[in-house]
């Protein structure tokens, strides 16, 4: 489906434009997959001072990679929003500059709540190698709790001398 700008900016009425999206795929993104099982609705309507408005409510699935181990990691969403519509970037609302597709719009109002860094909650085994191996930071900090720092270490020697 796309959503038109000419039809926004000639409509009497409210537009609403339902959003059922199975899967998308996203390319050339590093944070973010695909988009699945999306729901919801996208609403166009002007206001009492005759400006156009969205209105949104959005849930689904985002799948991102997960940040260790590259798997696909689920990321749940809900949004929802009330907002001025604008056609110049710099300007405060949502920019909406051309035609677009419904699943492209889905996405514009996903892509600023797609977190940079997604970690699966279950056990992560680690590599290891000759020598050395990859830990996590609590472990890390647990080995370290006890050691002295070097720069301190001659401290540990000093004997104080008592006057007489």
């Amino acid at each position: 489906m796309k959503i038109l700008l000419k039809d926004l900016i000639n409509m009497s009425d409210e537009k609403v434009y339902p959003v059922e999206i199975e899967s998308y795929e996203i390319k050339d993104n590093v944070f973010i997959r695909r988009l699945q099982n999306v729901k919801g609705d996208i609403t166009f309507y002007y206001d009492s001072s005759d400006e156009l408005r969205i209105n949104y409510h959005i849930e689904g699935k985002m799948i991102c990679p997960d940040a260790i181990t590259l798997e696909d990691a689920e990321v749940p969403f809900d949004l929802s929003e009330d907002e001025k519509v604008v056609h110049k970037e710099n300007e405060d609302g949502f920019y909406f500059y051309e035609d677009k597709s419904l699943e492209d719009m889905v996405l514009y109002i996903v892509l600023p709540e797609v977190p940079i860094k997604v970690v699966k909650n279950n056990k992560i085994e680690y590599s290891r190698g000759d020598g050395w191996a990859f830990v996590s930071e609590k472990d890390y900090e647990s080995s370290r709790k006890d050691e002295i720092d070097p720069r301190l270490q001659k401290l540990k020697d000093y004997k104080f001398e008592e006057d007489e």
